[in-house]
């Protein structure tokens, strides 16, 4: 199957600085993929590229779509201060030769009658969002390209929202979104592109994704910590754990096959497991929670 788009060893620099390294991506019709990352990631330098907005500075970047066939929401929504709903609607539509029914709008943006007769510039910044959605696919776009889209959205509106995403995605366009809400990949995305510093770190679905480099943390109160630091500091000679002393407690990391025999010591030294937290840690968490940046205690 071919790709609609592809990115062949990519890399982007602004100046002195680098914001995508060597990166290869190829996606497919009818996919729906979710770009995760934090903020200064790449996300949106990908988007510029793939829209011909900017230029590599080496590689490739090839896209099947005309156009036309495009529909973009960018990050901010930016509305003229003296134009209506309506107004904004029917010059849009005016672009497309099979523009979307009224009933179809209606169903995106739920406003009653009397909303589409107010100024775009006084609605809500959420309303804005949802309307700029709606302008990006008057058209009935073949692929459909968000730039952090649920942006001052409330919880009810974002709902909304990707319900509206998911009818698109049943319906055959092909989506590509940027997020740094984890929780949003998986609302419909078949594949996840993590980023990081411009490199993908990740091309997963968000299940699997979820299982990389996966550990385990052990977080022990900073007071039954010290009545056995001196066995615990041996037990970390011994095995591969990483050490985080915080103010109120230490936190133990591990790789997940190492959790039996971690446990089995931690008992036999007699830690007390009454306030002792066991949780699961992947490359997803350490990515956004920049987790372990300082070095092990000595």
């Amino acid at each position: 199957m071919t790709p609609v788009i592809e990115l062949k060893k990519v890399s982007k620099q602004f100046k002195e600085t680098v914001v995508l390294k060597n990166i290869s991506l190829s996606m497919y019709e009818g996919e729906c993929i979710a770009l995760l990352g934090k903020n200064g990631a790449g996300k949106s330098t990908i988007i510029n590229l793939i829209l011909d907005l900017f230029y590599p500075t080496s590689g490739e970047v090839k896209l099947s779509y005309q156009k036309k066939d495009i529909g973009f929401l960018s990050q901010k929504s930016r509305f003229p201060d003296d134009v209506t709903i309506q107004e904004m609607l029917d010059f849009v539509a005016s672009f497309s030769n099979r523009p979307l029914t009224n009933e179809e709008i209606n169903h995106v943006l739920q406003f009653d009658s009397k909303k589409y007769k107010q100024l775009i510039d006084t609605c809500s910044g959420g309303e804005q969002r949802l309307f700029d959605m709606c302008l990006a696919i008057l058209n009935r776009p073949k692929l459909l390209i968000v730039d952090e889209p649920t942006t001052g959205m409330d919880t009810s509106t974002r709902n909304h929202f990707w319900q509206i995403i998911q009818e698109l995605k049943n319906s055959g366009t092909t989506i590509l979104f940027t997020t740094h809400y984890v929780e949003e990949v998986d609302y419909c995305a078949d594949r996840v592109i993590l980023l990081d510093n411009g490199i993908i770190q990740a091309d997963e679905t968000p299940y699997h994704l979820r299982t990389l480099n996966k550990k385990k943390r052990i977080t022990i109160e900073k007071s039954s910590y010290l009545q056995l630091e001196g066995k615990i500091k041996s037990l970390l000679k011994e095995k591969t754990i990483q050490f985080e002393n915080k103010q109120d407690v230490v936190v133990l990391e591990f790789q997940n096959e190492q959790t039996s025999v971690v446990l089995k010591e931690l008992l036999q030294i007699g830690l007390p497991f009454d306030n002792v937290e066991i949780t699961n840690n992947s490359l997803l968490e350490m990515i956004f929670n920049n987790q372990f940046d300082e070095k092990e205690e000595e």
